[in-house]
């Protein structure tokens, strides 16, 4: 516990000092069942990584998950049952590459108490050893530059789409894993801009941000 308390001053230090460019990043994006972690099941993870500012896409991956159960949802994610058969990996494997690119990087998401749910669910369920990871959600970063702003918000008007709409991005057929983590890094781009060149992951941290401990029940 010391040295994990000792590991969080650093990493805070650093983060009031260093531009947000300087750090690496993993925007995720969970596709699931539903909206319930502890009942419904993921179906694929999308990821793609930020570095030097600029968006890799040679780092971007779409992996469904073995044994996904479709269902309905089909028409929401488009991924098929035939999909999981030919495509599926074991969610554990998936976890241990997860961990591995997240060990120097940011974890970025969309509405983050939905993902790290979910993500935080998965962990529990697999033998993995305990992992803390920082992270940014960009609806809360909009939110609060709204709230400083003053500038009222309509109901959904902080959904991914219409987040990117502020910024004149534009909006992206299919609604897939990847296809959202890449808008959502976009949009991580663009909010960044408008912090200014001297736009800090403290900044950025400090509108929507936070630090997590991902925990299996073996460590429990």
């Amino acid at each position: 516990m010391l040295i994990e308390a000792l590991k969080n001053h650093w990493h805070a230090r650093q983060m009031t000092k260093r531009s947000w460019c300087d750090w690496d990043y993993l925007v995720l994006d969970i596709e699931t069942t539903g909206l319930d972690a502890k009942q419904d099941k993921i179906v694929s993870f999308g990821w793609v990584c930020v570095q030097n500012g600029t968006i890799d896409l040679d780092s971007a991956r779409h992996i469904v998950l073995e044994g996904a159960e479709i269902g309905e949802s089909v028409g929401i994610h488009m991924i098929t049952d035939s999909d999981v058969a030919l495509l599926g990996k074991k969610q554990e494997s998936v976890l241990r590459y997860l961990r591995q690119l997240l060990r120097k990087r940011i974890l970025v998401m969309h509405h983050g108490p939905m993902e790290l749910g979910f993500l935080k669910q998965a962990w529990q369920e697999a033998a993995l050893p305990a992992f803390s990871v920082s992270w940014l959600d960009t609806l809360a970063i909009e939110r609060t530059k709204a709230n400083r702003n003053q500038q009222p918000i309509v109901e959904g008007g902080f959904r991914l789409g219409e987040s990117r709409k502020r910024y004149g991005l534009p909006d992206y057929d299919g609604h897939d894993a990847l296809t959202d983590a890449l808008a959502t890094a976009e949009l991580l781009l663009a909010q960044a801009a408008y912090q200014g060149v001297d736009c800090r992951l403290h900044d950025l941290n400090q509108m929507g941000g936070g630090r997590t401990r991902l925990v299996s029940r073996l460590s429990l």
